[in-house]
């Protein structure tokens, strides 16, 4: 249809427009809400994936909720071998150790990996009365591909270790999506109108997603509450958005773009970028 060719041609100027949002309050110029909302959560992210990752980390991770499990069967490591651990997390992307390290000398803790070893902790110096250290991952803070059961190689030079504990966590990324894509209007025959977006929990997770809109005619559009909960019990949402249009409107092409975007509750971990689902609705008056 020639609307919906139209509105996906628009799509690309949309993404420009919301990405130099921050760049123009950067320069003294005038933003929007979406605007302050999309450079704070990248300022949280930033300093989340910071503080997750360590400085010596690099890399883009996802966004993630973390359900995290720690193990606290102790065991103590005199000299170089292997110790097999396990978790009943299906499925993990981190292991942390914690525990204390004695000696004067050298310490490595590899995770074995299917092609490589992962550095998981590291020491060199005087632990003569003993150095703890806790929630180490140097390269084991986030791996693709871990199992539930996992091998740890200790490489030990004048000094053992004792393991009070094994923190492992599991990132669900959380997955959601807005329908329709697109919503053509034709203003000479609806210059009013309910429009009903859908969102789908994918996963049938506990989220909250911020509902906004960015596009030339905001002001004449409104829903009922930005903040949209998603319980484990609800696969779908019905979200309508009140259209009120101007009756002296311009002829012209109207593209708004709809972001549904996830809010992160404040007892999970999280680092990278947030998820998002877009719906874009576009008023022609022709």
């Amino acid at each position: 249809m020639k609307h919906e060719k139209a509105a996906l041609e628009e799509l690309k100027r949309i993404n420009k427009r919301i990405d130099s949002i921050s760049g123009s309050a950067a320069s003294g110029g005038r933003s929007t809400f979406p605007g302050y909302f999309l450079a704070f959560a990248l300022a949280v992210a930033c300093v989340a994936a910071l503080f997750y990752l360590g400085s010596d980390i690099t890399g883009f991770v996802t966004f993630s909720e973390s359900v995290v499990r720690t193990e606290t069967d102790s065991f103590a490591v005199f000299e170089p071998g292997t110790v097999n651990i396990k978790t009943d997390l299906e499925n993990i992307n981190s292991i942390m150790l914690s525990g204390t390290v004695y000696g004067n000398g050298k310490a490595a803790v590899f995770l074995q990996g299917p092609e490589r070893r992962y550095l998981a902790y590291y020491f060199e110096g005087d632990a003569t009365e003993g150095v703890a250290f806790d929630d180490m991952c140097y390269d084991t803070c986030h791996v693709e591909g871990l199992g539930s059961e996992n091998t740890l190689v200790f490489e030990l030079d004048n000094l053992w270790i004792d393991v009070s504990r094994v923190k492992y966590v599991y990132g669900r990324i959380i997955d959601f999506e807005l329908e329709p894509l697109v919503v053509p209007i034709d203003y000479t025959k609806e210059p009013a109108r309910v429009i009903e977006l859908k969102l789908t929990n994918r996963q049938l997770a506990d989220y909250t997603v911020l509902l906004y809109l960015d596009g030339p005619l905001s002001s004449s559009f409104s829903w009922q509450g930005s903040l949209v909960h998603m319980a484990p019990d609800t696969p779908e949402k019905i979200i309508p958005i009140t259209m009120k249009l101007p009756s002296n409107l311009p002829k012209g092409t109207y593209t708004h773009k709809v972001t549904a975007r996830y809010v992160p509750p404040g007892t999970y971990d999280f680092v990278g970028e947030s998820p998002v689902a877009e719906s874009f609705i576009t008023v022609y008056n022709e």
